[in-house]
């Protein structure tokens, strides 16, 4: 019997990378949750630092890697799990420098005067909403369909199983139209701003 040497190791790894890449693609659950498990042992010594957004990072990272996959930049020369925890100490990294530049301020510190809306807080309210009418209608029907199960507080597994795609994939189409509905949000802000001056 032939000792099995390096190149025919990294064929073995390669041919292994190369299934769980198509899985995701596909929306594979099991590549979907190997993948995700990557992303998780990556992430774990930024936990406490991204607590809350952890969720909210791991899938922007999620989706960033499937754009990645898709365009052919990982070109299988390390292990796919090499290639998911740089991607993921670079997301974090920029989070953090994100973070160090806002200042945020605790609302429960503050000291607000009265509980009751004020008339510019009622105009306030309303812009708000009238904002938030208009960036619905500039997504997609899908997008604003996804918005609707979501305010009715259905979860992804209820969500995917009506939409008859899967759980991973549904994820992705969520993340997508919150950039889209955020990009729009500014979008409009900065046309708003306009119109002010």
């Amino acid at each position: 019997m032939q000792p099995v040497g390096v190149p025919v190791v990294q064929d073995i790894q390669r041919g292994s990378d190369r299934a769980v890449v198509a899985g995701l693609l596909d929306g594979d659950e099991a590549s979907v949750r190997r993948v995700r498990s990557w992303i998780r042992k990556a992430a774990a010594g930024y936990r406490s630092s991204l607590a809350e957004e952890m969720e909210d990072l791991e899938q922007e990272i999620l989706v960033a890697l499937v754009e990645q996959l898709t365009r052919g930049d990982f070109r299988y020369e390390s292990r796919c799990e090499t290639y998911v925890g740089r991607m993921v100490q670079y997301k974090c990294i920029d989070r953090l420098r994100s973070r160090a530049r806002h200042s945020w301020v605790d609302l429960d510190s503050l000291d607000l005067p009265s509980s009751e809306r004020s008339a510019l807080q009622g105009l306030e309210s309303q812009e708000t909403s009238i904002l938030a009418l208009r960036v619905a209608s500039g997504l997609s029907e899908a997008c604003r369909e996804l918005w609707s199960m979501i305010h009715e507080g259905l979860d992804y597994q209820t969500m995917a199983s009506r939409l008859g795609v899967r759980e991973g994939t549904l994820r992705v189409r969520v993340l997508r139209c919150r950039r889209k509905a955020l990009a729009e949000r500014e979008r409009l802000e900065a046309s708003m701003g306009e119109i002010r001056k």
